[in-house]
């Protein structure tokens, strides 16, 4: 009986700290993943809408994003994990995103916070 309590007790422990550990990870992208993950790749990304997408951002500052049609445009960086997108066919002003960690996965969220996309791969 004893044996299975330590065990139970061990099993919490572990599950506590494997908690504490995942959620210390979700949060932005540092620059340093950012630039690993994300530039000179291809992410494709579907919208909270069910909407698929891929977007490209290169180093130099150039940018494709190839939805229902293709576009070109320019992107720069914009603090941890975050990126700014102005697009020669889609609205003519600038967009902020922020790509973060979260339930394990990387979620594209816009500048105010709100989930805009889930990236469901990198190549």
């Amino acid at each position: 009986m004893q044996a299975m309590k330590l065990m139970v007790a061990l099993a919490c422990a572990g599950c506590a700290g494997c908690a504490t550990s995942a959620l210390a990870q979700e949060g932005p992208l540092t620059a340093e993943e950012f630039n690993t993950l994300i530039v000179n790749k291809t992410f494709r990304a579907k919208t909270i809408n069910g909407k698929t997408y891929d977007v490209q951002l290169k180093e130099g500052g150039y940018a494709v994003v190839s939805v229902d049609y293709n576009d070109v445009g320019r992107w720069r960086p914009n603090g941890p994990g975050g990126y700014c997108t102005s697009w020669n066919k889609q609205t003519l002003t600038e967009s902020c995103n922020v790509i973060v960690r979260r339930e394990g996965k990387l979620a594209v969220l816009s500048a105010n916070g709100a989930l805009g996309s889930w990236i469901e791969g990198i190549r």
